[in-house]
């Protein structure tokens, strides 16, 4: 468990507590001290999503406002949204963008 989201919940948990994590993040203090120990029995994909959501904001150049990373990779690597004008020029803007999450 050597990836980044598990590095940024490592870290969160140092600063505070395993509640206040688990509090934030919507889960259970036994669910967060289990994964901290490598014994969740599920899939952490649903925890890692949570806590990059979470955890993670970026300042989007083109709003001018922070937002949660993961709504950041989802419009810069999603498809065009032909459908709307204004959600066009947002995703072009992501196209070139420095801070440009990279594709999964």
């Amino acid at each position: 468990m050597q990836e980044e989201w598990f590095a940024i919940l490592k870290a969160r948990v140092d600063e505070s507590s395993r509640s206040a994590v688990a509090r934030d993040l919507g889960y259970s203090t036994t669910a967060i001290s289990l994964i901290m120990n490598g014994k969740y029995a599920g899939s952490t994909d649903k925890v890692s999503e949570r806590v990059l959501e979470v955890y993670t904001r970026i300042a989007c150049p083109y709003t001018g406002a922070e937002m949660p990373l993961m709504a950041c990779m989802e419009t810069a690597n999603g498809k065009a949204p032909t459908h709307n004008p204004m959600k066009m020029a947002h995703w072009r803007a992501c196209q070139n963008c420095p801070k440009r999450p990279k594709r999964e």
